[in-house]
């Protein structure tokens, strides 16, 4: 059933403000239910509740002794409450014009005592009620009436604390979207300024970095470590006859097929220019010497747009020297490989270059 019901002047930005709280059809709060408990016993009836009016109902937070969640805003006599700013009193229902035909009233719960206090917050607007209901008439102290008003200010004060917490929890979701935004703009920046643009692969500061971390594990732990130094062979002239377009195309096919040979746990860089290196942790020469066989054959047997390319390469096992020196090793048994011809593997040491003859 319909009723009429009194709008206050208020009534959009009141709306907007009962809103912005975002109580409405929350879950029972044991808070609440606590204080619509003592406005029962504060006035002496056996109904109470704590109520929030929307544009066409009153919902009730909290409720004692009274079953439904919602009724009708016009069956409500707290439309009247929220009219004001002061506690609205009706001893006897039957008797007070204002109210006598509210649905409240007239229908069950066949309301005769009504004690409402509007919970209104900071800038002025009343968002619901702190009210206490009998089916008896009867009349409250103005001491009782100021305990009601005292438990709607805890309704209030409980109402803040949500909005601050709410306030507080979308700026720590703003933070966190902003902190997860950084961190991938970071991971994005080392990705960048560890990955070689043309190619894709480490670059020659991260190899520098794991050639350290490599080689400082391979001496604590006493595992093996190799390292290959591969070099185009001849792309200097392929680059100025074909142009840099095509020997980028190179550059980035040569590192395609070193990638596909590699293992999962093997480092593969591009150090430079036409210069890669492949780091193999836990793996003795003869290991490496495998490897990089597999790597000089997979280059020679595939064609580039009708050139045929082929790749020299540097191999040097660790054996307790510092990082620098083991690349140095190997750098040098890759210039040995190319005054041998190229296309070829030669194997370096700590106290000199030895050849392995290619198969």
């Amino acid at each position: 059933m319909t009723y009429a019901f009194p709008l206050p002047d208020n009534e959009s930005e009141r709306l907007l403000a009962l809103e912005d709280y975002d109580i409405l059809d929350t879950l029972p709060e044991q808070a609440y239910d606590d204080i619509a408990r003592l406005a029962a016993f504060v006035c002496g009836v056996d109904k109470a509740m704590v109520a929030f009016v929307d544009g066409e109902r009153k919902w009730h937070k909290a409720r004692y002794n009274i079953a439904p969640e919602e009724v009708p805003r016009g069956f409500a006599i707290c439309s009247q409450t929220i009219m004001g700013a002061d506690p609205f009193i009706v001893p006897d229902t039957h008797k007070d014009p204002r109210v006598k035909d509210i649905g409240m009233v007239t229908h069950p719960p066949h309301v005769r005592f009504y004690a409402g206090v509007p919970l209104i917050d900071d800038a002025g607007m009343a968002l619901g009620t702190l009210c206490a209901v009998d089916t008896q008439p009867q009349d409250i102290s103005e001491e009782q009436t100021r305990a009601l008003t005292a438990l709607a200010n805890q309704v209030m004060q409980l109402l803040r604390l949500r909005k601050s917490l709410k306030v507080l929890e979308a700026r720590e979701r703003q933070l966190n979207e902003s902190r997860q935004r950084l961190d991938s703009a970071n991971s994005e920046l080392r990705r960048l300024t560890l990955t070689d643009e043309l190619t894709g692969l480490n670059n020659r500061r991260a190899f520098n970095t794991e050639l350290s971390r490599e080689t400082h594990h391979a001496g604590t732990r006493e595992t093996p470590l190799s390292l290959l130094v591969i070099d185009i062979d001849h792309f200097k002239i392929l680059n100025d006859n074909r142009g840099h377009s095509f020997g980028d195309q190179v550059l980035i096919r040569v590192a395609g097929l070193l990638r596909q040979r590699v293992r999962h746990q093997d480092f593969c860089a591009r150090y430079g220019g036409e210069e890669f290196v492949i780091l193999l942790p836990d793996t003795p020469l003869q290991g490496a010497l495998k490897l990089a066989e597999a790597c000089r054959k997979s280059i020679q047997e595939n064609g580039f747009d009708g050139e045929k390319l082929t790749i020299s390469i540097g191999v040097a096992e660790y054996q307790g020297q510092p990082a620098e020196a083991l690349f140095d090793s190997a750098d040098k048994a890759l210039l040995d490989a190319k005054r041998q011809g190229r296309n070829c593997i030669v194997t370096g040491s700590v106290t000199g270059p030895a050849t392995a003859p290619t198969p």
